[in-house]
Formats: structure tokens, C-alpha cells, sequence
């Protein structure tokens, strides 16, 4: 008897500390469960406010627009990721191929210049928003064209007595090379070159190399002639 006075003794024991390790592990539980359930948990009811605010109701809202890098070097590609709701169509300024309705998209750009991007979106009732930023785009140092020499080698008076003046230049990453006023052809790819000229009077000399995409670099040169 004294035995199984024990057990009971002990099995009471058990019962009593699993009702309280069962209370302290489930009851905050349930109490956090029904502040939620009657909308009283702060976290909840912001992240259920700026859902709502995002995604509720039915006029058309532009989610994202923007492009992947912050700037862009000429000749490098970069993408440009947007998403919508609730549109019926979408474009972007200046047009870019790929583009459709979707909460989550990404399309591919390679802008030669500064380039302003709009996004338009229409929705079902014939409303229309818009959004925009600039991607700045920077010259790739490494292809610029330039000048790098442009002088007076030699002169001396012709059979005439002209005063005959040889210049010579250097350029840098050459497309086009043009002189004004004018004394040879536009030269193609001319890393150098020497050529003679013989001005009736003082005259400056502009030297211009064109590069890759339009780029342009000038120096001038100012040849005087003594009065005679």
C-alpha cells in the first residue's frame, strides 16, 4: 500500500509539472493567436495595411521601376526592371523591345547616351500613370580619340620666298582625322601624319580627330608668317 502510495504520489507530480510546461509553452502562443485573430498584433496590421495599400483595389499601379546599375559606361549593357497591376498595357520611352504587362519583369537597354526612361501604364478603365529616371551613361576613357601632337617641324622660304611650314600630328584612337582650314583630305584611321603648308598671312590650324561614337577631340596650331 505504501508502494503504490508512492506511484500515485509521483504520477500526481508528473501530471502537475506537464500541465505547467504545456501552460508556458502553448499559452503565450494562444494569446499572440487571438490578438492576431481579433487584429490587434501591430506587425500584422501594418504589413496588412501596406498590402492593402500596394495591392488593393482596382486602379493601376506601377509596383517598381529601375534599372540595375546607377550609371553606365558606353557600349556596356544593363537592364531596366519594372512590374504593374491592374494594367491593361504598358510601354517604355524610348521604346525598348519585350515589354508586357507583368507585376515582375526585366528587360534589356544599351543606351549610347544620358537617356531618360518613362514607364506609361493603362488600366481598365483608360487611366494612365507614369514613372521615369535617368541613366546617366560615361564615356569609356580607354576610346576616347585625341590629339597627341600637333606642331611645327620645319620651315623655310620656297623658290618664291614663301615662308613653307612642315607640321606634323599624333592622334588617339583615330576613326576620322580633318583639318580647317582645309590642306588634306579627311584622313581614315590616321594615327600620324606629316604635310606642308605655305599661308599667305598668319593663320591658326584646327586639328580634329573623330572617335568611336561620335566623339571628338581638337588642338589648333597657330602658324605665323613674317611680314614680307
Amino acid at each position: 500500500m505504501e508502494a503504490l502510495s508512492r506511484v500515485g504520489r509521483f504520477l500526481w507530480i508528473a501530471v502537475v509539472v506537464a500541465a505547467v510546461y504545456a501552460g508556458w509553452i502553448f499559452l503565450p502562443r494562444y494569446l499572440l493567436d487571438r490578438r492576431w485573430q481579433r487584429g490587434l498584433h501591430p506587425d500584422q496590421t501594418a504589413r496588412a495595411a501596406e498590402f492593402e495599400s500596394i495591392y488593393g483595389g482596382t486602379a493601376v499601379k506601377i509596383l517598381q521601376f529601375y534599372a540595375r546599375e546607377a550609371s553606365l559606361t558606353e557600349g556596356t549593357p544593363s537592364v531596366i526592371c519594372y512590374g504593374v497591376l491592374n494594367a491593361k498595357s504598358v510601354r517604355i520611352e524610348p521604346p525598348v523591345e519585350g515589354v508586357s504587362v507583368s507585376p515582375n519583369r526585366c528587360v534589356e537597354v544599351a543606351p549610347e547616351r544620358d537617356t531618360r526612361y518613362t514607364l506609361t501604364a493603362e488600366g481598365t478603365d483608360g487611366h494612365t500613370i507614369s514613372a521615369s529616371f535617368v541613366l546617366p551613361v560615361t564615356p569609356d576613357v580607354e576610346s576616347l580619340p585625341g590629339v597627341t601632337s600637333f606642331r611645327i617641324e620645319d620651315h623655310k622660304p620656297d623658290y618664291r620666298g614663301r615662308q613653307v611650314f612642315l607640321i606634323s600630328f599624333g592622334t588617339r584612337n583615330p576613326v576620322t582625322v580633318d583639318i580647317d582650314p582645309p590642306v588634306f583630305p579627311t584622313l581614315h584611321g590616321a594615327p600620324n601624319g606629316r604635310f606642308y603648308v605655305a599661308p599667305e598671312r598668319t593663320t591658326t590650324y584646327t586639328l580634329t580627330v573623330t572617335g568611336k561614337r561620335g566623339h571628338k577631340a581638337r588642338r589648333q596650331l597657330t602658324v605665323e608668317v613674317p611680314p614680307a
